[in-house]
């Protein structure tokens, strides 16, 4: 009996060890999440996933499609559980949105993978948030991303022009980590494109791009918009939205080796225990 109470015991220990490996933050709050943890081949539309409570609303769901893959970022903490991705794609124009807590000040900043797999064949914008049920429309939203002709992400907010935010063209294929910000106290708006793995779960560096006076005064659905002339296909993932920079850029964290060689020690003590009871 007591062999089999050290034997349980181990089997925590070991479990616990083995999480030190890779952790992810704890401490982000967030107000919206999407990991597109659904069956390949079926639409996003219509889909809800555990850790929200409504479902997408109604669109085409070939231009919305869920993918067989998970993209990945180098020292971003994935969603748990992962799922698999968004493919967004052209060909008619369509919206689909999903809502979450309204948001009437402060910041509320907004991440996601970014995979595209075509030049864009238009400036076109595929993403927004917005308040109430709106969905994307262009200049009108609160904020959203552009991707251009020129291959670069643009930003904007409400009837402000479009500002770059890449230095140059993505690169076919390759993930990107965008971030955007909008700030409805002071007014403001900001992009960041592949910023500094090390602030990560921290603060926000400073911006690759930026709007002021801009007019918008509440948020509380994101939304993707599909266009009826060229526009990817794109591939998305790891959605997060939260009122920190922190909150949606969590980082994975490596324990440091002091803390691994304690583990360590403690699985072999308790082995060694277990094999003295045994004999």
């Amino acid at each position: 009996m007591k062999a089999r109470g050290l034997t349980r015991s181990f089997g925590v220990l070991l479990v616990a060890s083995v999480s030190l490996f890779f952790l992810q933050s704890a401490n982000a709050v967030l107000l919206f999440s999407e990991a597109f943890n659904y069956t390949s081949g079926t639409g996003l539309p219509g889909s809800t996933n555990p850790g929200n409570t409504t479902a997408w609303s109604s669109g085409n769901s070939t231009r919305f499609a869920i993918g067989s893959g998970n993209l990945t970022y180098a020292g971003l903490a994935d969603l748990s559980p992962s799922g698999n991705d968004l493919v967004l794609g052209n060909g008619s124009a369509s919206s689909t949105i999903n809502t979450f807590t309204p948001q009437t000040s402060g910041q509320i900043y907004y991440s996601f993978l970014f995979n595209p797999t075509a030049v864009n064949g238009g400036n076109q914008y595929f993403t927004a948030l917005n308040p109430g049920t709106t969905a994307p429309g262009g200049s009108g939203d609160a904020i959203d991303a552009y991707y251009y002709t020129d291959g670069k992400i643009y930003l904007r907010a409400n009837a402000q022009g479009a500002t770059a935010g890449t230095g140059s063209a993505l690169t076919l294929g390759q993930t990107y980590l965008i971030v955007e910000m909008v700030d409805l106290t002071a007014k403001t708006a900001s992009l960041w494109i592949d910023p500094d793995s090390s602030t990560f779960g921290d603060t926000a560096p400073t911006a690759a791009a930026s709007l002021s006076s801009i007019t918008a005064t509440s948020v509380a659905n994101v939304g993707f918009k599909s266009q009826s002339t060229a526009g990817g296909p794109y591939t998305i993932d790891t959605l997060r939205i939260g009122t920190t920079w922190a909150d949606v850029t969590p980082a994975v964290v490596v324990p440091e080796p002091s803390s691994l060689a304690l583990a360590a020690a403690g699985i072999g003590l308790m082995l060694g225990m277990i094999r003295r009871r045994r004999s």
